[in-house]
């Protein structure tokens, strides 16, 4: 069974999904694009990301007319510290399942009570591959794909691309993107998307960038 199998044909309807940014510009504008989405669709959020970053996002968000600070208040729109975050669902400095659950599943569940999907943006896995921690956000990826197994949500995961640049990377970076079920790009990202097709490339010798779809 392929992950979109198992993540968009199980019990519920989950999307996860996946973008690699060459700047935080073109991670706030792409993030922002798909809160939008789903606040105009009357859907939950959720947002787990470093500080610095979500101030980039709100700025796009309130130019696209989201009352940031209302659906706080109003519970509709959840905000989570990145780094905080990955301390509280770690045991011994790797994601455990028992925590993630406790600290991730149980708010997502809070937001769905409504009804609908969850959508959720996320980027502990990119403070992960930060670190060169890449098993450990693989490891980070399986249980965001056993939430949505359970939960509907449509979840976007943002990593930087300057992480996967060196060769030794590529394997990782193609295991990631078998965990998601579509990897997202965008042409203001040209590091992102030539690191993809040769990373790909590398594994199936073929020239084309067919094993990137999912």
């Amino acid at each position: 069974m392929t992950v979109r199998e198992s993540v968009i044909r199980g019990r519920v309807s989950s999307e996860h999904v996946v973008q690699f940014f060459d700047s935080d510009e073109s991670r706030a504008e792409c993030v922002a694009m798909f809160l939008v989405e789903g606040y105009r669709a009357g859907e939950p959020l959720l947002v787990v990301a470093r500080p610095a970053n979500w101030a980039a996002i709100i700025e796009q968000l309130e130019r696209s007319n989201v009352p940031v600070q209302r659906a706080i208040a109003q519970g509709t729109l959840i905000v989570k510290d990145a780094d905080d975050t990955l301390r509280r669902i770690s045991r011994n400095g790797s994601p455990d399942a028992t925590s993630f659950n406790r600290v991730v599943a149980e708010t997502v569940n809070r937001l769905q009570q409504g009804g609908g999907r969850v959508r959720i943006y996320g980027e502990m896995v990119d403070t992960l591959a930060q670190r060169s921690d890449l098993i450990d956000a693989t490891k980070l990826e399986a249980l965001w794909n056993d939430l949505g197994a359970r939960t509907p949500s449509n979840l976007m995961c943002g990593y930087s691309a300057a992480h996967f640049v060196s060769t030794s990377t590529h394997r990782a970076l193609r295991e990631i993107c078998g965990a998601h079920s579509d990897v997202h790009r965008h042409p203001q990202d040209p590091l992102a998307i030539w690191l993809l097709t040769a990373a790909h490339n590398s594994a199936d010798g073929s020239g084309s960038a067919t094993a990137l779809q999912h």
